[in-house]
């Protein structure tokens, strides 16, 4: 009898054991799959960023794209129309090259409304996208980090039913990883990716004939064209505009008893303009040397009668063609050699659901059998799990410029892995529970 107390006092004591080790595993487990899941969430988040960032760039630039086309259609079709009468004087065929150039003016000015409506088309899309970043988020990230609880929860109940996530996670700087981009300059790092992402055809359209013209006496003499023109992000933030001029450069010189003058005459011959936004402030834009090469075709471009058809008075947009407010890492963030965050959290179940004879087991030993004490601190178990998102590449280096890309919010390479708890964080769930283990 003595002996069998003893035995059956054992292979319970092994039994409870083993229901809170398979407890305990169960809650680690969950509490793994919950830190796993927010930090794929809090990785999906900073992708989609990344993703509709580069969506308003490619907007950004559609839009660059639509003004510097109508821009050139209005210079083309007012050199047709310029150009035109001076056909006729061409014996035989100058009728037909007049007619066709009077064609050429008709088409771009049929093709520049199209150009106008791209432009509001893309505006709007632009602005959704960062609507929808702001949705996501939320003013101070509340609404991410409120989705990411409710995520949480659902996992935890998935796993185990009556696994609780804290509301409080032990340690967790997600909402301090990303903030707003609104101010103009704030905005203007977005800006400065445009502009770099400009072609040659938004940089220059340049090209001179002057092969009939020669030094004389330190002078310039004969007949020269200069076309000149460009597309420019004005002040990097508030919307494009795009000027394109053509003109007839005759150069002499003029002899008098004081000396040798050289001089110099400009006529306009093609001229245009388009903007996403009438109120900018180009003044500082020489727009590739139209203004200082070309200043009478340039002073034509900026009136009314060089503006394409449907960019006047401008074009019916929701920001003007501006880059607008957008999600970034932050500042902080940035400055870090390699940007990333973590969370930590802490998953509790009640000893009263956990089945051993402490907790909802039907077996609760009495007498000299009940000599097991496995009442955990605040009746609960807890597990914490700990995540981390970090940017990676999956190809390596960028294949294009073989160099390693520091994280932003303008790649989409986000990814979680689950990292080891800090003592930190271990020490501070103790904390939580009124419990010190050394």
């Amino acid at each position: 009898m003595v002996l069998l107390v003893a035995v059956a006092a054992t292979v319970f004591f092994m039994f409870n054991s083993g229901q809170l080790v398979q407890e305990k595993i169960r809650l680690t487990n969950t509490a793994d799959a919950v830190a796993y899941s927010a930090g794929v969430f809090e990785a999906r988040v900073l992708n989609y960023d990344a993703y509709a960032n580069r969506a308003i760039i490619a907007n950004e630039i559609a839009i660059g794209q639509a003004v510097a086309l109508a821009s050139w259609a209005k210079y083309a079709g007012t050199a047709a129309d310029n150009i035109s009468p001076y056909m006729y004087l061409i014996p035989y065929a100058g009728a037909a090259i007049a007619s066709v150039l009077e064609k050429v003016r008709d088409a771009m000015d049929m093709y520049t409304p199209a150009l106008a409506y791209s432009v509001s088309m893309h505006d709007a899309a632009m602005n959704a996208l960062a609507a929808s970043q702001l949705a996501v988020h939320g003013p101070g990230n509340v609404v991410a980090t409120s989705s990411r609880m409710a995520l949480m929860d659902a996992v935890a109940k998935k796993n185990d039913p009556d696994a609780k996530v804290d509301w409080s996670p032990v340690s967790d700087d997600f909402a301090e990883f990303t903030r707003l981009y609104s101010s103009q300059d704030e905005r203007k790092r977005m800006g400065r990716v445009v502009d770099t992402s400009r072609d040659a055809f938004l940089k220059s359209r340049n090209w001179d004939f002057d092969d009939l013209v020669f030094n004389v006496l330190g002078c310039k003499v004969g007949p020269a064209l200069r076309k000149r023109g460009s597309t420019e992000l004005v002040d990097l933030t508030e919307g494009w505009k795009s000027m394109d001029t053509l003109s007839f450069h005759s150069y002499w010189l003029k002899i008098k008893w004081s000396g040798i003058s050289c001089r110099h005459s400009e006529t306009p011959l093609g001229y245009g303009t388009a903007f996403s936004d009438a109120d900018m402030d180009d003044s500082a834009y020489g727009y590739a040397g139209s203004r200082p090469t070309n200043p009478r075709a340039s002073g034509r471009a900026d009136s009314s009668e060089g503006i394409a058809e449907g960019f006047d008075p401008e074009p019916s947009t929701v920001g003007g063609g501006a880059i607008p407010d957008f999600h970034d890492l932050s500042e902080s963030a940035l400055t870090q050699e390699e940007p990333r965050t973590s969370l930590a959290i802490r998953v509790t179940k009640e000893s009263g659901k956990q089945r051993f004879s402490g907790g909802n087991s039907i077996i609760k030993p009495k007498g000299s059998l009940d000599l097991y004490q496995g009442a955990p601190a605040k009746n609960v178990s807890a597990a914490i799990a700990r995540v981390e998102v970090f940017f990676e590449r999956p190809d390596g280096k960028n294949p294009i410029h073989a160099k390693e890309e520091v994280g932003s919010l303008f790649n989409p390479y986000w990814q979680a892995r689950l990292v080891p708890v800090t003592a930190a964080e271990r020490a501070l769930a103790q904390f939580t529970q009124e419990l010190s283990l050394p």
